[in-house]
């Protein structure tokens, strides 16, 4: 789960406003949606405008500092449009900021704090290639020049001219970006909400910490993702995403649950030749329903988790031979799921990419 905070636009918090926040909130994000205008709405942008320059931009601002008040520091700050003031300001200087979703505008890194963009700090940037708000007042160059100095960030520039497409109680709504959109906003949460190992521990725990790095990263290749979507292949290859999730749902159960603990092997894979169809899994995978096969793969990863904890230490050896009459430790079998994990994420990394330019470690 990753806390997030969204800033409405000039219109106000309207009802797409807050479908949008419910939107996230159903992919497991907690989400805080402030009214900066205590209340108002607007029918137009132009009207809406006018009144943040009747209240002021400094008390627009001072109000998105206030909305944070209580929370905790670790945030992704969202804004549409004018809410791109608060949350860009919000996310260089207050403390701790994971991470910020600029929809429809951006600001020069100028405008705020010591002018620089804080190290580690996430950002995505959303708007239509022929906005006039975007493209005709400087957001822009804004935008671009930021992303060239932010490793790992990105400008997603969508056809059309639309200014707010992503609010769907507006006329300007587009459906297809705006699905688009928070297909890609749903990824990005993903990888940011992710634990990174711990620079010092013991060997168990950094076995573990790594492991549940690469697990938590895998999941987020997927995240957003529709049917069709977890199904598609490139040109070169069989491979999909969904059947990625599930060939790993396959890893962690056959290594842990069947030749470590050494119990039997769970349905769908017991009734599954493999000796004649090796590549069951990742076909099927790509066949199912998005959400059976991530919800195999976590409870799959649980049960790993809890025969680690069974187990008397990393020296424990499995229950069951390997292929050649040997038996492994945990320490091995641990390490060998965070190699094939590791492996599928590098596999995901270019599915994701070619799927709607999604990236990030």
């Amino acid at each position: 789960m990753t806390e997030v905070i969204l800033f409405h636009h000039a219109q106000g918090l309207t009802p797409g406003v807050r479908q949008f926040a419910d939107e996230l909130r159903a992919s497991g994000h907690r989400v805080t949606v402030p009214d900066l205008y205590e209340g108002r709405t607007f029918p137009t942008v132009a009207e809406g405008v006018a009144h943040a320059q009747a209240i002021g931009f400094d008390t627009i601002l001072d109000r998105g500092r206030q909305a944070v008040e209580g929370l905790p520091g670790e945030l992704v700050y969202g804004g549409f449009s004018l809410g791109v003031m608060p949350a860009q300001l919000l996310a260089q200087t207050r403390p701790g900021a994971k991470g910020a979703l600029l929809f429809h505008g951006c600001l020069p890194v100028s405008e705020f704090g010591d002018g620089s963009w804080p190290k580690g700090v996430a950002l995505q940037i959303h708007a239509m290639e022929r906005d006039p708000y975007f493209v005709d007042e400087g957001d822009l160059g804004a935008a671009r020049e930021l992303v060239a100095k932010v490793h790992g960030s990105r400008l997603f520039l969508y056809p059309g001219d639309s200014h707010l497409f992503a609010d769907s109680s507006l006329p300007s709504y587009e459906k297809t970006a705006a699905r688009l959109l928070l297909q890609r906003v749903l990824a990005f949460l993903a990888l940011v909400e992710r634990t990174e190992p711990e620079r010092q521990g013991g060997e168990l725990a950094l076995l573990q910490q790594f492991l549940e790095l690469q697990r938590s990263t895998i999941l987020a290749k997927t995240a957003g993702l529709d049917s069709d979507s977890m199904a598609r292949r490139l040109p070169s290859s069989d491979l999909s995403l969904g059947g990625l999730l599930y060939h790993l749902a396959l890893v962690e159960e056959s290594w842990m649950e069947v030749d470590f603990l050494g119990k039997e092997m769970p349905e769908p894979w017991a009734k599954v030749d493999f000796g004649t169809d090796p590549e069951w899994e990742f076909r099927t995978g790509g066949e199912l329903d998005p959400d059976a096969v991530r919800l195999r793969y976590l409870q799959a990863c649980e049960k790993s988790r809890q025969a680690a904890v069974q187990a008397g230490g990393v020296d424990q050896l499995s229950a069951k031979p390997d292929w050649d009459g040997q038996h492994f430790s945990l320490r091995w079998v641990l390490m060998h799921l965070i190699e094939e994990t590791a492996r599928h994420v590098g596999h995901a990394d270019l599915l994701r990419e070619a799927l709607d330019g999604s990236v990030g470690e």
